[in-house]
C-alpha cells in the first residue's frame, strides 16, 4: 500500500509540472504571435545567421522573449531529472528487496515515506526549492510583471538553479559536438541514448546535423533522508515569532 501511494505521489507530482509547463509554453507561444515577437523572432533569425548562439540571445533577451521561453525550455529538463532519479530509486530499492527474498514493503512504517519509490525525486525538488525557490517561481503568477521584472528574476533563479543541479548531479554528453556539427549515429545505436529525427532512409549508420548532444546523469548526490521524515513536504512553512 505504501509502495503504491508514494507511486501515486510521483506521478501527481511530474504531472503538475507538466501542466505548469504546458502554461508556459502557451504562453509563450502568445507572446511569440504577436506583432512585437513576431519582430523579435525576424530579428532572432537574423542574428542567428549573422552570429550564431551568442546573436540569438542577445536578440531575445532585448526584446523581452528570453523570460518566456526559459521556462518551457528548462521545465522539461527538470522533469526529465526528477523521473531519472525516482526511477533509479525505485529500481535500487526492489533490486535490495529481490536480492534479500523479503518483501518491499518496510518493517517499521515510520521508516517508508523516506526510502519509498519516488521519494528521490521528491528530494531532489525540494533541495532545488531551497536553493533556488524553483517552486515558488513556478507557480507565481507572471501576468503583472513587465518583461523586464521577469527577466531580472530568471538571472538570479537560473544562477541559483544551475548551482543547485551542479552540486547534486554529475551531467555529461551522450554525443560530444557542438549544436550544427554533423555528426555519425553508429549502426548499433540505441534509441534510449540517440533519438533520430528528419528523414532517415536504410540502415544505420546514418549522417546529420547535432541537434543537441544529450545528457547522462553520471553520478546522482541526493539529499540524506531523515528517517521517519515525509518526502511530500518540499518546503515546510516559515513563521517568524516577534515580527508582527
Amino acid at each position: 500500500m505504501a509502495d503504491t501511494s508514494n507511486r501515486k505521489t510521483g506521478i501527481y507530482v511530474t504531472a503538475g509540472l507538466l501542466l505548469v509547463l504546458a502554461v508556459a509554453g502557451a504562453v509563450a507561444l502568445a507572446q511569440l504571435g504577436t506583432e512585437p515577437g513576431l519582430d523579435v523572432l525576424e530579428r532572432v533569425r537574423e542574428a542567428g545567421v549573422a552570429t550564431g548562439v551568442a546573436g540569438v540571445t542577445r536578440e531575445l533577451q532585448g526584446g523581452g522573449m528570453l523570460p518566456w521561453l526559459l521556462v518551457p525550455v528548462a521545465g522539461p529538463i527538470l522533469v526529465m531529472l526528477i523521473l531519472l532519479v525516482s526511477t533509479r530509486g525505485g529500481a535500487r530499492t526492489s533490486a535490495s528487496a529481490s536480492a534479500e527474498g523479503t518483501p518491499e514493503v518496510a518493517e517499521d512504517p515510520a521508516d517508508a515515506p523516506a526510502d519509498a519509490p519516488g521519494a528521490g525525486g521528491l528530494r531532489l525538488l525540494a533541495a532545488f526549492q531551497e536553493e533556488a525557490r524553483l517552486v515558488d517561481f513556478v507557480r507565481e503568477d507572471l501576468d503583472g510583471y513587465s518583461d523586464e521584472q521577469v527577466g531580472a528574476a530568471v538571472r538570479g533563479i537560473h544562477a541559483a538553479l544551475r548551482r543547485a543541479v551542479e552540486d547534486r548531479l554529475t551531467l555529461e554528453s551522450i554525443l560530444a559536438g557542438d549544436d550544427g556539427d554533423v555528426v555519425e549515429v553508429p549502426a548499433d545505436f540505441s534509441p534510449g541514448l540517440i533519438r533520430v529525427t528528419g528523414n532517415p532512409s536504410g540502415e544505420p549508420p546514418y549522417r546529420g546535423v547535432l541537434r543537441h548532444g544529450g545528457w547522462r546523469a553520471t553520478e546522482v548526490r541526493l539529499p540524506v533522508a531523515t528517517p521517519g521524515s515525509d518526502p511530500t513536504i518540499l518546503a515546510p512553512a516559515e513563521v517568524e515569532v516577534g515580527a508582527a
